[in-house]
């Protein structure tokens, strides 16, 4: 059995799979076409938060609460077909709704995208773009698999992946009655994928053979039909992440090409950052999209900066750009933060709490090489990760304090669960204390790695823990 025909058989089991709630309640609506109301019922399994928020691009629509058994239902009236984002804080993904729908779904926040599965009269449409965005998301581990290979053979892959994808809508096309509107983003979404593909090998080229690698001719010429402004999908995550993607290289090429600047393969760059604001600004016009990358890379941008100076540059820059000053309001809070992270700073007195809720000082645990990284409850594949990593560079460098900083300050109980069930150290795990009501802005420093001396002075702090040159900042922070 070929890749393409497992994923199809995969596809058309995660479609039979429906719940007995689902079931029950399927029974219980009256599906009309014709109506100009569109119900959404739905149940999570172990809440973060009892609501979930809906919202079109960055228009709410609504909050919308659970009730004691996690379930909701709702009624949007006459709603504009086309995907909307629900979230439950921190995590969201996306529906597509058309009038007179009835839209169920469950999911369990504990593996959220894996476990979210539609069920009535929109099931179809929506559990394949949902198993699109899966397929995407398991991409990941096929560009490592692949990027070593030779071009002109990853062009082939990917172009035989594209043809499978495009098999498996023309099937479902021929046996259910889409709407045009779903055709075409159904249809977009494929080609996006298959694109996103090809931006992400050409990253890790560019990255680990430093723009030395050549591309055929002919790679990128989807590059030629691309829309930056595609209205309808604005709110695709599958678009947004082939954008992203697609910004980290050109904002590499543009590097290499012209040589700006020593390293142009790091994403962290300040100068990295400062070309993709730009290149945001010169391709996107619509708000939701502009608004979303310029705000992430302007955060990022603050994070990583060194200086003082190069955080009133950034400002400086959004406010030349028109950026929105109640945002602008919120990078100058994240700004105060990043300030006592600058290389040299003293972070003794940061308070910090241990697993037996004793409050202590960053400085009272320092008793030798120490580096920090922070992790959040609601980011589990985040922090899995990390701990995966952490846990072997632990056993590697043995004379090195490896801290886990946990930034959901005053949720002690729920910590102490999540460290018991994934069976992290606890010894070295703590709660920073002093996020209270500026969490939103913490879970930017969540790829933020800190290294400490034993006086409690930052000697670096802009390394991210997946960068390919991690080690080599660890032997330099031993010989320091």
């Amino acid at each position: 059995m070929t890749v393409g025909s497992k994923n199809l058989c995969k596809f058309s089991q995660r479609m039979k799979k429906i719940s007995f709630l689902f079931f029950i309640l399927l029974i219980g609506c009256q599906d009309d076409p014709k109506s100009d109301l569109t119900y959404i019922h739905g149940e999570i399994v172990n809440p973060m938060k009892n609501y979930i928020i809906l919202y079109n691009g960055n228009d709410l629509i609504d909050t919308i609460f659970l009730n004691d058994k996690d379930n909701f239902t709702y009624q949007l009236k006459n709603p504009e077909e086309g995907l909307y984002t629900f979230k439950q804080p921190p995590e969201s993904q996306t529906v597509y709704i058309v009038p007179g729908d009835s839209i169920l779904f469950r999911l369990n926040t504990l593996a959220f995208d894996e476990t979210l599965f539609f069920s009535g009269n929109a099931a179809v449409k929506n559990n394949f773009l949902m198993d699109l965005f899966l397929l995407n998301d398991r991409n990941s581990d096929l560009i490592l698999s692949y990027y070593k290979i030779d071009t002109k053979k990853f062009a082939a892959i990917t172009d035989s992946i594209h043809r499978v994808r495009k098999r498996m809508l023309e099937k479902l096309k021929a046996e259910h009655n889409f709407s045009e509107n779903f055709i075409e983003l159904a249809e977009k979404s494929v080609d996006y994928e298959f694109y996103d593909l090809r931006e992400r090998y050409a990253f890790l080229l560019h990255k680990y053979s430093e723009g030395n690698r050549k591309f055929p001719s002919d790679f990128f010429n989807y590059r030629k039909k691309l829309n930056f402004n595609d209205e309808t999908l604005k709110n695709h995550i599958v678009y947004q992440r082939f954008l992203d993607d697609y910004l980290k290289n050109r904002s590499i090429e543009n590097c290499s090409r012209k040589r700006v600047d020593r390293d142009c393969f790091s994403l962290n760059n300040y100068y990295n950052l400062r070309r993709r604001i730009l290149l945001v600004d010169s391709l996107f016009t619509i708000d939701v999209l502009r608004i979303r990358f310029l705000q992430r890379f302007g955060a990022q941008q603050i994070i990583f900066s060194e200086t003082g100076g190069q955080i009133d540059s950034t400002m400086q820059l959004l406010a030349k750009l028109d950026y929105d000053e109640d945002r602008l309001d919120e990078l100058q809070m994240l700004a105060q933060v990043q300030r006592s992270y600058f290389i040299g700073n003293n972070i003794s007195d940061k308070e910090l709490i241990d697993v037996s809720q004793k409050k202590l000082t960053l400085g009272e645990i320092l008793t030798k090489p120490t580096i920090t990284f922070s992790w959040s409850l609601y980011s589990q594949k985040d922090h899995m990760k990390k701990h995966r990593i952490i846990s072997e560079l632990r056993k590697k460098y043995p004379e090195i304090n490896f801290l886990g900083i946990n930034i959901d300050d005053g949720e002690i109980e729920a910590w102490q669960r999540v460290l018991t069930k994934f069976q992290y150290d606890k010894k070295f795990e703590y709660q920073n204390r002093e996020t209270g009501d500026k969490k939103e802005l913490y879970r930017n420093y969540l790829n933020k790695v800190v290294f400490i001396n034993k006086k409690g002075e930052i000697l670096f702090g802009n390394i991210p823990l997946d960068s390919p040159d991690f080690e080599g900042y660890i032997l330099e922070f031993l010989n320091q």
